[in-house]
């Protein structure tokens, strides 16, 4: 995952606004090359794929030498990293191209554990961007469109001009995806489009008061208008030209094609539009294939008002997806409704027959009419529990956990967790140790196999107690994974006192 780092502040060296003013002055091209792509305090930096290779010999010189530069810090054996490095050189050449360029660079982590450590990383890939030697985290996509738009919207303004048609054309070369304003009249406010601009950190926005410029884009008049590579390749918007909100969920509209394919690419940008999610999940047999076809004719009558992605079962972020949202391998294909994902996520499965172009309009029809119930899963209840742990299932889970005469803690987990294996002894000590306080119960739940309804789980472990007074809010336990963090915790924040000590 991406992670963040404190900020720093190198002392001295060349402001942004020092290299602005540079290029409006002139600066000779051969001296912007070396400056940004030459020697940094006597050591040369090579390039890979376009590609600054920093090292801790480099690294400073490279920081001060460019008053822009993004870094990865990457593992050679990183998946992620692996999948993500062809995009990245591709924004490298692209932002080459900038004016001023701006280098993308990278670091070995394994190799430069220093610099890592020095920088905080945590995950692979660890990306920063560094103005004027003080850095920031990336939140940007991981594909060559995200980091070109990301980076040049932190490094200059939110909105390009397009002065004349050699500008469009360079826009277009630059961006496979962009929102085009057109404003005849100069004296035009742009605040509504600026605002939208900044709260789309992957999409361009550029303005014109050119009519040539308007008509390479097909705009007759004042108005605005989003390209992109997939299905319609364009659309016009069709609202008030100084709302930021509608424009900005016009062009959140359009981001995405109509059906989206599920990967590690996709999946985080996905769940971070907002809108409610229809999964099919199928395999790539002739079943699959057909109600992929039924969805795809499903997918025009929609439109735009969900967000609509096929995902496999085969690959392990397939599976993940499956145990998020509920699904088992003998249902495929099969169609799920995601709603709230990035809050409560409730879940609805189509209960109807086949997975036909019908069924899942009428299963979209009852969601947004408000008909559907949620979907909720659960395992069948242990038969016998031999503790220490107490094994919590979704149709338990009222009947323990909620007991008002009992602080309960509960541990959601996934089988697959590294983290909630490493956690495992841990926990089980803890109960071990409580085990003869009739008031304090510590219980676990797999929450890749059952449901409980208003209780929003983004990753685990998550750890959270439901104390005897106050049942309708629960506690997140945020300190550290031993015992002993365990056991103090539990005796500042459970309704029925006990002592650590007396244990």
């Amino acid at each position: 995952p991406f992670s963040a780092a404190s900020a720093r502040r190198r002392p001295g060296g060349d402001t942004a606004a020092d290299a602005a003013a540079m290029w409006v002055l002139g600066c000779p091209l051969a001296a912007v090359v070396a400056l940004f792509l030459g020697a940094a305090a006597g050591q040369e930096i090579l390039e890979e794929d376009g590609v600054l290779v920093l090292d801790d010999k480099n690294f400073e010189g490279a920081i001060k030498a460019n008053p822009f530069i993004l870094v990865e810090f990457y593992a050679p054996w990183c998946g992620h990293c692996k999948q993500f490095a062809p995009e990245y050189a591709a924004a490298a050449q692209v932002l080459k191209r900038s004016t001023p360029p701006i280098p993308l660079a990278k670091v070995d982590a394994t190799a430069q554990y220093r610099l890592a450590e020095e920088h905080g990383v945590r995950g692979y890939p660890t990306i920063r961007l560094f103005i004027d030697g003080k850095d920031q985290e990336y939140t940007g996509g991981r594909t060559e469109q995200s980091i070109v738009t990301w980076v040049t919207k932190k490094t200059g303004p939110p909105i390009v001009p397009l002065p004349d048609v050699a500008a469009a054309e360079a826009f277009d070369k630059d961006n496979k995806m962009g929102v085009v304003a057109y404003f005849p009249d100069a004296s035009t406010s742009r605040a509504a489009l600026e605002a939208a601009a900044r709260s789309h950190e992957d999409i361009m926005f550029a303005c014109t008061s050119s009519a040539a410029v308007a008509d390479r884009y097909g705009l007759q008049g004042a108005g605005v208008k989003m390209f992109f590579p997939h299905d319609e390749k364009s659309a016009a918007y069709e609202g008030d030209l100084q709302s930021a909100e509608g424009i900005e969920r016009f062009a959140k509209a359009y981001r995405h094609p109509l059906v989206t394919p599920f990967n590690g690419e996709t999946a985080p940008e996905l769940f971070g539009d907002g809108r409610t999610i229809l999964f099919l999940f199928r395999d790539n047999n002739d079943e699959g294939k057909a109600a992929e076809r039924e969805l795809r004719k499903a997918a025009e009558a929609v439109g735009r008002r969900l967000l609509i992605s096929i995902s496999g079962s085969s690959e392990p972020m397939d599976q993940r997806l499956m145990d998020y949202v509920s699904v088992e391998p003998q249902e495929l294909p099969t169609v799920r409704l995601v709603a709230s994902p990035m809050a409560s996520m409730v879940k609805y499965r189509l209960e109807a027959g086949a997975v036909t172009e019908a069924n899942i309009l009428e299963f979209v029809k009852s969601y947004e009419t408000g008909r559907l119930q949620p979907h909720m899963k659960s395992e069948e209840p242990p038969a016998s529990q031999p503790g220490p742990v107490i094994q919590v299932v979704g149709s338990t889970f009222e009947s323990i956990v909620m007991d008002p005469t009992k602080d309960v803690l509960v541990g959601f987990y996934a089988p697959w967790c590294g983290h909630c294996k490493k956690l495992e002894p841990v926990y089980r000590e803890v109960a071990k140790r409580v085990e003869n306080i009739p008031t304090l119960t510590i219980a676990k739940i797999d929450a890749t196999q059952n449901d409980v309804d208003g209780v929003d789980i983004e990753g685990f472990p998550t750890i959270k107690l439901w104390r005897a007074d106050k049942k309708d809010d629960p506690l997140d336990y945020d300190g550290e994974r031993d015992v002993d963090a365990f056991l103090a915790w539990l005796e500042e924040k459970a309704t029925h006192a006990f002592r650590k000590t007396e244990l």
